[in-house]
């Protein structure tokens, strides 16, 4: 092959192969985006709130809107030229509070991802109440019933077994004898016949005499 015709193959080659290589040195570096909805202790934000994204070293921030009466962000973060973000994790705040939520940063990326602080208060609506109360570990026959209007809930224990039976109690002292009964009868027959023989001398002295005959 003459040089001619070499230089000229090289020359082809080059025209092919410089617009590659300049186009996968200045290719653009997608971004990955965030979005979702804001809420905090279970209520969304007012519009406006600031949304702070934080990857690396480096924070990104967009601020809240309300959509279809709910609390939206988008962020859009886009690696610098000379760092990569790949596979990083992303942390989010709402406001000044941490949230709940982290992502994961990937090029062209298009992430939802709702974020949350705080626990939300359950408020009951249309004066319902509490609907259903669930209780757990209960012993066997054991039932429980709860007052959806006072709040109170009243558990069923059945009794337990019978324990087993003490121990008999010490014998107390043994009393003193009673006297003989036909010792009684004898005292009380004594005694009747005492007054039966008073009442008949009394009732001797005041029969009158008879008067002396002249």
């Amino acid at each position: 092959m003459s040089k001619v015709r070499l230089l000229a193959l090289l020359a082809v080659v080059a025209l092919v192969l410089f617009p590659a290589l300049a186009f996968a040195q200045g290719a653009p570096q997608l971004p990955c985006a965030f979005h979702g909805t804001v809420q905090v202790n279970g209520q969304n934000v007012a519009a406006g709130t600031v949304i702070t994204a934080m990857i690396g070293n480096d924070t990104y921030t967009t601020t809240t809107t309300t959509v279809a009466g709910a609390s939206t962000y988008r962020i859009v973060i886009t690696q610098p030229g000379n760092e990569s973000y790949a596979g990083l994790t992303v942390n989010f705040m709402i406001g000044s509070a941490t949230a709940s939520q982290t992502g994961s940063w990937s090029m062209g990326g298009n992430v939802a991802l709702n974020l949350t602080q705080g626990v939300p208060v359950i408020t009951p609506t249309g004066g319902g109440g509490i609907t259903q109360v669930i209780v757990n570990n209960l012993p066997a026959g054991a039932n429980a019933t709860v007052s959806y209007v006072s709040g109170v809930l009243t558990l069923g224990i059945p009794a337990g077994a019978q324990g087993i039976q003490g121990i008999q109690g010490i014998q107390g002292i043994q009393g003193t004898a009673g006297k003989n009964a036909s010792s009684v009868i004898g005292i009380v027959a004594i005694v009747l016949a005492v007054i039966a023989i008073l009442i008949a001398v009394v009732v001797m002295m005041r029969k009158p005499q008879a008067p002396a005959k002249p």
